[in-house]
């Protein structure tokens, strides 16, 4: 499927399949792999997941957290996330946004791979170019961060008392900061993008 609009799309990962990723599966796998700023919130990297292997990445991934969904809306518009983390994460962001933050800047890194069945292979279906953290702010709505965290975990499966948190956030380029983004819905077309501006 083409891509219409290189500067605005959703993109659907399996953030299940993710934490158990076995050789055979054909699907879209995200990862969070750094989230730094907001006054101090610096997020670790504890997870290590198996991965294919795809360019650069995997075959094991080291990340804060899985993506399930990630959309964008336009050149300098919002970029929303939903991301599945571990415990101790939750725990980390529900007690940094319980409090005022005077500073809403940010750095974030991601990468999400995807298989193409025509061609057989997997390819990179988002990757970050240049930089390689994208500067952002996180979004506000009447001064309060756009941050969600869900209270009850989800469970892996039904046969596993594995439980993740469900994590939602919204962000807006920082002033006078772009990102070289590129994406791709096949391994053979790629289209790149920058989000946010120099001005």
């Amino acid at each position: 499927m083409p891509i219409a609009k290189p500067d605005v799309l959703e993109l659907e990962c399996n953030w299940q399949t993710g934490f158990q990723y076995r050789p055979g599966f054909r699907g879209a796998l995200g990862y969070l792999l750094e989230w730094n700023g907001c006054g101090g919130l610096n997020l670790a990297k504890d997870l290590t997941l198996f991965s294919p292997t795809v360019g650069d990445f995997g075959p094991k991934a080291q990340c804060i957290g899985l993506i399930e969904r990630l959309a964008m809306n336009g050149a300098s518009g919002p970029m929303d996330f939903t991301v599945y983390v571990g415990r101790v994460t939750a725990a980390n962001v529900l007690n940094h946004f319980a409090k005022p933050l005077d500073n809403l800047r940010l750095k974030l890194a991601w990468a999400i791979i995807d298989f193409d069945e025509a061609g057989d292979t997997w390819f990179e279906a988002a990757k970050l170019k240049s930089p390689a953290s994208a500067e952002a702010l996180m979004d506000t709505e009447k001064g309060r961060p756009k941050v969600f965290l869900d209270n009850q975990p989800a469970t892996l499966a039904e046969d596993l008392d594995i439980r993740f948190h469900r994590f939602q956030f919204r962000v807006v380029p920082a002033p006078k900061k772009s990102t070289t983004l590129e994406f791709a819905t096949n391994s053979q077309e790629r289209r790149v993008t920058k989000w946010g501006s120099d001005k």
